[in-house]
């Protein structure tokens, strides 16, 4: 079952076998990106707002696009990463993704540093998201969330993770969807008989 880092179908199935419960994916994909919107914005708020600068020929290119450019910041380099490591898995799906991923990035900051409570409300609201992540998990899932055993690539496959099953659900891709399907559910039989073995041990 191990796979490349790049591997779509490694990297999907990973993540999906802690999300194969209806309930739960319609519970992540409503808060995930809540989350990434707060956590973005939090980091306009919280964190240094620029560690670096853009170099002339992105900055021009960021200034052709709507609303203002992107801080420079930790969200900037998270959100820049995550672009690239979905262009790597699927060029079609990563590239329709980077766009949704800039409007959170920009919106998020902008929100940020416009209200005095701002602050309050993303992190209220943060709060509230990840209860609700840990509810799917705990009540519907009956499975630990993946950050559980590994943080980094749920956190980074988390918002791919999503707009895929958006585009699952429209069509995309059928044959690839069935044979992560088929991954994720030999994933969670190996599991379930892990479980077993441990309780006779």
């Amino acid at each position: 079952m191990a796979g490349s880092v790049f591997d779509i179908k490694s990297e999907f199935s990973k993540y999906g076998e802690y999300h194969a419960n209806k309930v739960n994916i319609a519970i992540h994909m409503l808060f995930v990106p809540t989350i990434l919107w707060c956590s973005t914005g939090l980091a306009a708020a919280l964190t240094p707002q620029q560690l670096f600068t853009y170099p002339s020929v992105v900055d021009s290119a960021l200034s052709k696009l709507p609303g203002p450019n992107p801080l420079p910041n930790f969200s900037a380099i998270y959100m820049l990463g995550c672009s690239l490591f979905y262009i790597a898995l699927d060029q079609v799906a990563g590239l329709l993704v980077a766009p949704l991923l800039y409007a959170i990035l920009v919106s998020s900051q902008e929100y940020a540093l416009s209200s005095p409570e701002a602050t309050k409300v993303l992190l209220g609201v943060f709060v509230v998201a990840w209860v609700a992540q840990f509810v799917g998990h705990g009540v519907f899932e009956k499975r630990a969330p993946a950050l559980i055993d590994n943080l980094m690539q749920a956190l980074v496959m988390a918002p791919f993770f999503v707009f895929l099953e958006v585009l699952f659900s429209c069509g995309y891709r059928p044959e690839l969807h069935r044979q992560l399907r088929s991954e994720i559910g030999s994933r969670i039989l190996a599991f379930r008989r892990s479980l077993k073995a441990n309780k006779r041990s």
